[in-house]
Parts: C-alpha cells; structure tokens; sequence
C-alpha cells in the first residue's frame, strides 16, 4: 500500500508541475495582451482538483477548485481577464505550490527574500537524453577503437619474430632467402604503419568528440535561469506595496551550467532593484498614465558565443540628477567639474559603495548597490551596461560567454609574446598596406565599409615594443563589440583554435585586459578580453581624438538611418556628392546606440520612420530626451505623408520632415545646408 502511495504522489507532483506551468504560461500572455485558450486552461485548473482530490490534498483540491471558478466566470463572460485577476490567479497557484509542497506562505519582506530566491542550481544537474545518447556512442567508438589498437600487438610481436627469424637466416643461408624474407618483413611494417595512423587518427578524432560530449554535459537549457523568479517578483512586489510581474522570454539554448549557475545572484539583484527602484506604487503609476501593475522582462539570447540578457522595467527609470548628486558626495566625480556625459553616469552606477536607496532593506538598497553585479559578470568574463529606455524605465544588459570551458580563439603575436582573441568578437582579419592609413592629431584611422575605424597597435595596449610586420602589409584584426568597431595592428596572425580556458589569476593577476589562459605548444598564451581592449583604446584615445584626418576636420558628418539598402545608399551618394561626411545604421536601436557611443561627433540626422526595433519616431523621442543629444538636428525621411504623421514628427521635435513620394535631392541638400 505504501508502495502505490508514494507512486501516486510521484504522479502528481509530475502533473501538478505540468498544470502550473501551463497555467502560469496562459497568464503571461494573458499580461502581455496575446490571446490565450481559456478552455485549455480551465481544464488544467479542473484536472488538478481531481488529481489532489485522489491523494487527498484537500487544502490544493479547494484551491484548485477556487481557481477552476474564476476561470470558469471569465469563459462565460462575466469577468474579464484584467491584471487583477490574473494577480490573484498567480496568488492562487504559489498557494496550491506551497499546499501541496507542505509549505506556508510568506508575507513579510525578510521572508520574502529567503522564501521567494529561486533554487541555486549547484547540487542539480539536468543533462539532455540526446547529450547522454552522443556520450554513449562516443564511448562505444572508443572502445572499439581501443581494441582495434590493442590488435596491433600480437602483429608487432610476430613482426619480431620475423625479424629473428631473418636474423638467423642470414647466418645460415644464401642471400636471396634473406631478400625474399627482408621483402615482405618491409611490407607488412609499411602495413603496420598504415594501421596504425588509421587506429590514432580514428582515436584522435573519437577522443575529441568525446571531449566535446563531456563539455555538452555541462550545458543546461538557458530557461532553468529563470525558475522561481516570475513568483519572486510578484511577492518582493506585495511587500513593498506594489505590483508587478516578470515575463521570461522562452529561450531553448543552452548554456555552461556554472555560467547559468554565476548569474544566479546577479539576476536576482537585478529583478529586486527593478522592483524596489524602477517599478512605482500603483498609486504613482495611476498619476503618470501607467498600469497600475508594473512590468519586468528578461529577455535571453545567445550571439556569436555570448549569451546576452536584458532586464528592462517599465518604471521610473534612472534619475541622471540624484546619480550625479549620489556620484559627486562620494567623491567619483571631481568638484568643480562639469555635468558628465549620460553614458558616464550610467556606468558609475556600477562603481563600489555607489548606491542611491535612500535606505537599506530586505530587497534592495543593502549599501552595496550594482557594483556586485558588475563584479559577477566582470568573473564571468563579460560585462553589463545599464540605460534608460525611450519608451520609459530601465534597461540593464548583460553579456558573458556562453561557455567558460572551452572557446574558439584567434592566436596573434605582439611584442614578441603570445596572445589569443576570442574568435566571435572578430569581425574579420586584414592586411594594411601602409598608405591604406589615415593619420591625424587623434591617431590613426583606417576606412572601411564606409567608416573610418581607429587604429590601435595590441603592443601599445599591452605595454609591449611593436614588433617588425611581417612583410609590406601589416596584419590586424577589427574587433567588434557592441556594435563598436576598433582595427587592432599586430606583429603576426596564427591559427584559430578552440581550447580549453584556464584562471588567468596565477599567471595574470590585477591585468585588466586579460581574463583567462590557454595552453599552447610553447607554453601559455594570455587570452584578451575584446570589452576591455575596446575600453583601453577609447580611454588611449578619447571620443574628440576618434575623429576625423585634419583634411576632413571641416567637414560635417551625418548619420542616415534608414532599413532600406536602397534609400541608404541613394541618400548617401546625394550627401557625399555635396561633401558630407556619412555614416550609416540601419535602425533606430542602431542608429541610437552610435549616436550614444560618442565614437564620433555627428552634426546632423536624416532618419527614416517606418523601421524594424525601434522607428524613427522612437528614435526622435530619444534623441529629444537626451541631454547629450536633445540639440543635434534631426530631418525625418519617410514615404508617410498623411498631415497627422507630418504633424506628429514636428511635435516631437524634428527639425523638417521629407515626404518620399515628393522626394528631391535638391529639396533635402537645401535643408541640410540650412540646419548645419
């Protein structure tokens, strides 16, 4: 009997899971507005009252039967599925969690933060049926293999024997007998020979595959990142006498368990500041035309071997005045000096002891501020920026490698020493003929695909003596990061190779540059970190030496940003016909993020409306929003020609506003000419 009961209840704590989760996925949609099958739902909530009714849970079959009511008055059309209800369906499911886990709920703040912190993930280890499967015929391959080269022995032993055989021939006998013999001794080494390359390469190859299968163990599904926060935040939320919810974009990828398992408490520090610092009391959100419930997302993805996560609010946002005050009493910015730039005050956010609570508590503030964030993900190897968003509250990004263990890197030579590159912050390898080089008072720069990109010698950054080029080119790299190009010269370029990362502390410690080892043939090669190189040559050359040779220094430069190749590249050959310097974006996110990057200085925007990510309306607002930025011209370019669009775009702060349909390029150089 005892052996059904435990049975029974391993069923349905297995369905339990699987209902909640359906549940709570309905209900997200629900809060992001998307349609959701209130029939399948209602069903689940109806199921799970049965299931606990059979393993007589009766305080989750009354919740679920609770549950199952609301639903059921939202199918027949009495009740609308609003932020509230859906509040107090959540609310619902933590109890039935809590009720059938044996667990009670939790309402202060302190037992919030011990009750509502999801799961560490060091003591659990989820590995894929298709991981265990690749693991296995790996295995198999090489004990096949294995014995395939144990096999050689006994051939060798009779090679031997062969060999004394033909030994004591040559003693005794005539020559031609020792020919006959020595012949086919040489042939069945060269038989040998070839066996045996065969036997190592196919054990070369099965080790390394097996290697790499190992390595898969160790990867989890990104989304186990996210369990337990969506109830995190709704509780922190309760206790400070908010609301709030979390949507985690589903993301199937993969990632290093100990990667996942090192933004644990980052993430978690994050989600709690948003809520504690970002999302508003319903009453201040009513005031500001908001949703009384605020709202958290994190979104995942993985990129060229990163994995990047955003965690935006639609809150309050940052407050670049109480940053600064906060910056100036603790000393990060001089007296006397100016207002710095909006990217200066979003990064000192992240310096030691910085923090703007106004007092510590159980879910934010602590004293201890982002700089523990900045820390983590400094350990991980990656690095994490924060902004406002120009639809309104915060934006933190993070970016770490996906995995720690092993990485594709571009070896490189500079200064006599060995240094290796990861390979996906490359964005491609060069060959500069001397006069290919730009030189100006702010150093040298190199055009390319329409740019000119700084140049920077690795030695310089290093520390090292430039060593001689090999040849009458000289070998570089361009470096991308963050969509942020730098060309960096070196002596020599060897070959990609994918090895295994080591702690660079024993070797390397207190070298910023540097964040982790790899072994090579002729010792240890010390792996750069792209962020930092980037970070080392803007402060080598500040934003005002990043510009333009001297001849170029009166021109003025613009920026079209515009998804259309064609309108681009028509746009452009009209502007540097009449001896514009043009850059190009090709969306307002993009387009944003180099006007911010303060890389160059750009006099004058032509920006499209209609674009993917953020459109040239959204890209207005921002550029009107930013102090740095709010006076720089903007002319919208756009095939919209209805009076309210023209209207609105003026409204917002454009200084003219091009219809395509009447497009002419005497029309747009005019206006140009007029604004700058």
């Amino acid at each position: 009997m005892g052996d059904l009961r435990a049975e029974l209840l391993a069923a349905f704590e297995a369905e339990l899971a699987d209902h909640l989760s359906a549940i709570r996925s309905a209900l997200a949609d629900a809060d992001a507005g998307r349609s959701v099958d209130l029939r399948d739902v209602s069903r689940r909530a109806h199921s799970l009252k049965g299931a606990a009714r059979a393993v007589e849970q009766a305080d989750t079959e009354a919740l679920a039967h609770e549950a199952e009511t609301l639903l059921l008055s939202v199918e027949a059309g009495e009740r609308t599925l609003d932020a509230a209800l859906t509040a107090q369906l959540h609310r619902l499911l933590d109890a039935i969690q809590d009720s059938a886990g044996g667990t009670s709920a939790t309402s202060t703040a302190e037992e919030v933060e011990e009750a509502a912190a999801p799961p560490s993930l060091d003591n659990r280890v989820r590995v894929s049926a298709q991981h265990l499967t690749r693991l296995a015929r790996s295995l198999h391959e090489l004990s096949g293999q294995i014995q395939d080269n144990g096999g050689l022995g006994p051939a060798l032993d009779d090679l031997l024997g062969d060999l004394a055989a033909i030994t004591a021939l040559a003693d005794r006998s005539g020559a031609d007998e020792l020919s006959r013999r020595l012949a086919r001794t040489v042939n069945e080494v060269e038989r040998l020979q070839r066996e045996h390359s065969r036997v190592q390469w196919d054990l070369d190859r099965t080790t390394g595959e097996l290697e790499r299968d190992a390595e898969r163990m160790m990867l989890l599904a990104v989304d186990t990142l996210f369990e337990g926060y969506e109830r995190m935040v709704r509780e922190v939320a309760a206790s400070k006498d908010k609301a709030a919810i979390l949507h985690a974009e589903p993301c199937p990828a993969e990632a290093d368990r100990r990667v996942l398992q090192g933004l644990r408490e980052p993430v978690l520090h994050l989600l709690r500041n948003a809520v504690g610092h970002g999302i508003e009391t319903p009453a201040e959100r009513r005031r500001a035309g908001k949703p009384e419930q605020g709202r958290v997302e994190l979104l995942p993805r993985l990129s060229r071997g990163r994995l990047i996560l955003t965690i935006r609010d639609d809150g309050r946002g940052l407050d670049y005045r109480r940053i600064e005050a906060q910056a100036r009493a603790a000393g990060l910015i001089p007296p006397g000096t100016r207002t710095p730039p909006r990217e200066h005050l979003e990064a000192l956010v992240f310096e030691q002891g910085f923090s703007t609570a106004e007092q510590v508590d159980e879910v934010s503030g602590r004293g201890l501020g982002l700089s523990v964030v900045a820390e983590a993900v400094r350990r991980l190897h990656g690095h994490v920026s924060i902004t406002n968003r120009a639809e309104g509250g915060a934006e933190i990004t993070l970016s770490v490698p996906s995995v720690l263990s092993r990485q594709s890197l571009l070896l490189v030579e500079a200064g006599g020493e060995r240094y290796a590159v990861p390979v996906q912050s490359i964005d491609r390898l060069l060959r500069i003929a001397p006069d290919e080089i730009e030189r100006s008072e702010g150093g040298e720069l190199l055009p390319l695909d329409g740019d000119a990109l700084p140049v920077v010698a690795l030695a310089d950054l290093v520390g090292a003596a430039r060593g001689a080029p090999e040849g009458r080119h000289t070998p570089a790299l361009v470096l991308e990061v963050q969509e942020q190009r730098l060309v960096v010269v070196v002596d020599s370029l060897h070959e990609v190779r994918s090895l295994v990362l080591g702690d660079p502390t024993a070797i390397a410690a207190d070298v910023p540059l540097v964040y982790g080892t790899a072994l090579v043939e002729d010792g240890v090669a010390l792996v750069l970190s792209p962020e930092a190189l980037l970070a080392q040559a803007r402060r080598a050359r500040p934003a005002t030496a990043l510009g333009q040779p001297e001849a170029e220094a009166a021109r003025k430069t613009i920026l079209v940003v515009d998804d259309s190749v064609t309108t681009r590249t028509l746009e452009k050959s009209i502007l540097e016909a009449q001896g514009y310097r043009v850059l190009i974006s090709v969306d307002g996110l993009a387009g944003l993020e180099r006007l911010r990057s303060g890389m160059e200085p750009i006099d004058l925007v032509v920006a499209d409306v209609e674009m993917p990510r953020m459109d040239g309306f959204g890209l207005l607002t921002a550029i009107r929003n930013d102090p740095a930025l709010k006076s720089l011209p903007v002319v919208m370019m756009t095939s919209r020609n209805s009076p309210d669009d023209i209207e609105r775009g003026l409204a917002l702060g454009a200084d003219a506003y091009v219809t395509k349909q009447e497009f002419d390029q005497g029309r747009l150089i005019a206006i140009v000419q007029q604004l700058i």
